[in-house]
Formats: C-alpha cells, structure tokens, sequence
C-alpha cells in the first residue's frame, strides 16, 4: 500500500501546473516513493480511483470540487484515506475543511498528518454529492457563470448571474417532503439539499449545515404571489446577502433537516450537484453517515 496523486491539470486556471508542481515537490520531500496518475479528458475519474484501490493507502487528490466528488465515490466505504490539494476555481470542501487553498505544500503535510475526519456522503436519485444539489436561479444560471469573474471574485459570480437570470426567470412550485412530514406546496427562487454551509465558495447558504452530523439541510427561497417583476425583485435583498457573505435573514427562507428528502415539480426542476447539472425532480435525497475517510488539518 503507498501513496498516489491523482491529478486533474484542467481544473482550476492558469496557477493550477505551478500548484501542483509545488505538491510535487513536497511530497517528494516528504514522502520518498510516491505515483502520480494524471487524469485525461473525459476520463472516468470514479473507475479509474476504483482500479487504483488495491494499491492505495492515501490517495491524494489534485483538482476541483467535482474531481474531488467523483474519487470519493470509489472511495465512500473504505479504508483509503483522501488528501485533498485545492487546484479547481472555487474548491469548497476544502474551504469547510480548512484546508490552504494557496499552500500546495501545507495541504500535503496534511495529507501526510494523523488528523482526519470521517464525513457524510449525500446523494440525489442515487448519484452521490459532497457539497449541494440546488435548483432554480442557480441551475438555470450554472452554465452562465463567467469562468474568468469566478475566478477572480469566487461565489459572488454566481449571485452576479442569478441577477441577470432574474428578469426573465419564473419560480417553480414544489412540494417537499422530509422524513415523511410534507411541507406546504410553495414557489421557489432556489431550492438546495446540502451537505456542506458554503455555496459556490464563500456564500454560507445553510449554516448550520455539518459534514458529519447524519444529516441533510435544505433549505428555500420561497416566492411572493405578486406581479413578476416585482416578485422577482423580492429575492435581491437576499441574493445581496448571500454575495456580501451574511445568511438571509426572512420569513421567505425556509431551513429545514432530515436524513430522507423528497423534492417534486409542477414542472421538471433542473438540479445542479456540486456545481454540475445533473438530476431533474423528481428527486430523492438521502444521506450515508461517516462514508468517507479525509485527512484535516485538526483532529476530530
């Protein structure tokens, strides 16, 4: 058993090679012995991790948040353990984890270190998530978002896009259902399932949300039942919120937790899942407790 990196050089920008050759150093420093795989375009991250499990004792991971989710899918239920290196645009599991998004070197002594933590693994119609599944402004928006404005204002490009969204979008009406107690019907501006705080970066959208709690928050932006415009209008003050980084404050927003969710659409609802479209609603959310092994900075 040894240890592997397994990095992704398109993720992240023009700093990612310069970032990974830095981890590359330390580990050779550190470490000694030591195999890197490199990700090619359009490889199947998940299989590739799944092959490589025989062999690995700590598997080091060079990339964003969607390269992160899809080798922790191979490694949910094992032993192996997951030293994140932040390379992607945004990297928000490491920023819940406190891991330095800008010390490649850092990142590997703790990758190297005995602190970890055992965190909860999501998933939305059988397809896992670390982070959120949300739907509404954001996912009609995701595809939207300016690479080159994320990169250099983080999460706030995305409140920026749902701004330009807004004025033609049309809430949609769910009904929601958790652990078997249904809300009332409502519209919605937004509605995410998530199993981290932070959106996008640095929007803390649920906070009371933990990586290792068993459980999932959701939480949503209700709709007023006004003329368009100005119901529209009603969900600027919150997206402003979100984008100068407080939790919106208002009877509109509706936070909620539970271990099994159900999500149902008038219309079919895109949904996002760690920052890439996936599912549509329906959709069914449900939670795996203590999955996945991750070296941090502190024990917990």
């Amino acid at each position: 058993m040894s240890i592997f990196l397994l990095s992704n050089p398109t993720s992240g920008g023009t700093s990612t090679n310069i970032l990974l050759e830095q981890a590359r150093r330390r580990l050779g420093e550190r470490q000694g012995r030591w195999t890197e795989v490199m990700v090619r375009p359009g490889e199947n991250i998940t299989q590739l991790v799944e092959e490589l499990l025989p062999e690995v004792s700590t598997l080091f991971v060079a990339g964003g948040d969607g390269t992160v989710r899809a080798a922790a899918q191979a490694l949910a239920g094992t032993d192996v353990a997951l030293g994140i290196l932040p390379t992607g645009t945004v990297n928000v599991l490491a920023r819940e984890l406190g891991i330095p998004l800008s010390d490649p070197a850092l990142a590997v002594d703790i990758g190297l270190g005995s602190a970890e933590r055992w965190i909860d693994i999501g998933s939305c119609n059988g397809e896992s998530f670390l982070l959120m599944c949300s739907g509404g402004v954001d996912s009609a928006t995701i595809g939207q978002v300016n690479e080159g404005l994320k990169s250099a204002v983080g999460a706030t490009a995305y409140a920026l896009a749902a701004v330009g969204a807004l004025a033609t979008f049309t809430p949609h009406r769910v009904r929601v259902t958790i652990d078997g107690n249904t809300l009332p019907e409502t519209d919605v501006f937004l509605v995410a399932v998530g199993n981290t705080s932070l959106y996008g970066g640095d929007l803390k959208l649920l906070p009371d949300a933990s990586l290792d709690d068993g459980l999932l928050d959701i939480i949503l932006f209700t709709a007023p039942n006004l003329p368009a415009p100005v119901r529209n209008a009603a969900f600027l003050p919150q997206l402003a919120d979100m984008a100068l980084g407080r939790h919106p404050q208002s009877d509109s927003v509706w936070i909620y937790q539970g271990k099994h969710i159900t999500l149902e659409a008038e219309t079919p609802l895109q949904l996002q899942r760690d920052g890439d479209l996936g599912s549509c609603t329906p959709a069914t959310f449900t939670i795996t407790p203590h999955a996945l092994r991750v070296k941090t900075p502190v024990r917990y």
